[in-house]
């Protein structure tokens, strides 16, 4: 039966070399030496998981030759067998050879046994822990790497954002201007099918430029070339000017929206963004509700946050989409039955950055008797957080894509 582990014994006495094996060939690998120079041979040969030396030997003692097959192999288990009146070579054999323990000659077997099963039991956890943490650098490495690419990943989509709103700028302000022709060409005949069409051209218009305002805000924050200006901010001003501004979208729905506001609802936030953000998150909602549906716009306070929560009364996220709202260019079922699983577009991926940005939350949740609700949480003490208004953006460096 092949034996686990190999133990190398050095000793100048022929007759202890020889009882030793006599003891311990039957559970062990044995190898002998009668001399230092031997013992050092043997290593460079065979593997060895346990060296076991006397001290007192011609031409090189224990402690020395332990020391020596200490540097060029550090992980057998070492022992010195030492005489009584040999205490400094047995303090030495600690300090200089790292031994594992010290064992007084003459040796008692049974003794000798169970000193030898705790230092071999030793070296097997050592070697195990050795193996684990191998596996785990190899893994982390594996694990950066992986990392790495899908950063790299991450620089290409943000890249092609970059882009795609830069060619888009020209040919958007063509069509815009010729639009805006044709509209005066016909002024003077309201409800002709014409003016339906200029109407759809102005609404794309108007949309795709968003798309383009939004795709800009994003590659900029990324790249850390927009510097966030904090402003006090009313809540209920904001939303009311935004909700002015989707009052064809809602009308055309036969939508409301219903406020439940705190009376202190003011805020730190860069107004630009903050606007942003919250027309798409209602448009959004309108878009994801049914039609003479109403949605809810309510604000509470803790000690910590100003909450602000954009409710609908739609079918809700489905669960794997649920799980990457925040992100961009995530695809989900391609049920045609449900809003939600199909591509989610760019705001709120923008309204994870500038709620990061502001320090503060964005959270998407199902409500228990249907729809669903986008949380955001401004920070009460962000102004005090800052030098000034400015912001720093170092956060948006760990935002999930």
């Amino acid at each position: 039966m092949d034996k686990e582990f190999t133990i190398l014994y050095v000793d100048d006495e022929r007759g202890n070399l020889n009882a030793f094996r006599n003891s311990f060939r039957r559970d062990y690998n044995v190898l002998l030496a009668d001399n230092a120079h031997e013992g050092l041979n043997l290593f460079e040969k065979r593997e060895i998981d346990l060296v076991i030396s006397d001290q007192r030997m011609p031409g090189m003692t224990g402690v020395e030759f332990l020391t020596k097959a200490l540097e060029k192999h550090p992980d057998p288990c070492r022992i010195l067998v030492t005489a009584y009146s040999d205490i400094d070579a047995a303090q030495d054999a600690v300090n200089q050879a790292s031994v594992f323990r010290y064992i007084r000659k003459p040796w008692d077997t049974e003794n000798l046994r169970k000193t030898i099963e705790q230092a071999l039991s030793l070296y097997k956890l050592k070697r195990q822990n050795q193996k684990l943490s191998d596996e785990l650098l190899q893994k982390n490495k594996a694990l950066e790497k992986a990392n790495q690419e899908l950063r790299e990943s991450d620089q290409l989509k943000y890249d092609f954002l970059k882009i795609i709103s830069h060619e888009m700028r020209t040919p958007l302000n063509g069509l815009k201007g010729a639009t805006q022709l044709l509209k005066m060409s016909t002024q003077h005949n309201e409800g002709s099918s014409e003016t339906e069409f200029i109407s759809i051209l102005e609404s794309s218009s108007e949309r795709l430029e968003q798309f383009m305002l939004i795709a800009e805000r994003i590659s900029s924050l990324r790249a850390k070339l927009y510097s966030p200006q904090l402003q006090e901010t009313e809540l209920a001003s904001l939303l009311s000017c935004i909700a002015e501004e989707l009052e064809p979208e809602l009308k055309s729905m036969s939508q409301g929206i219903t406020y439940q506001l705190e009376a202190e609802n003011q805020t730190f936030a860069d107004l630009e963004l903050i606007n942003i953000c919250l027309r798409e998150i209602l448009l959004n909602a309108s878009q994801h509700s049914p039609q003479g549906t109403r949605i809810l716009v309510a604000t509470h306070s803790d000690p910590n946050y100003l909450h602000l929560e954009i409710s609908d009364q739609g079918e809700g996220f489905s669960e794997e989409v649920l799980k990457n709202v925040f992100k961009i260019f995530v695809k989900g079922r391609d049920d045609v039955n449900s809003y939600r699983d199909h591509t989610l577009g760019l705001n709120l991926a923008l309204t994870k950055l500038v709620m990061d940005l502001h320090k503060g939350v964005a959270e998407a949740f199902n409500n228990a008797d249907g729809g669903a609700t986008v949380r955001l949480s401004f920070r009460h003490d962000l102004e005090s957080l800052v030098e000034g208004h400015d912001l720093d953006n170092d956060r948006l460096s760990d935002v999930s894509l």
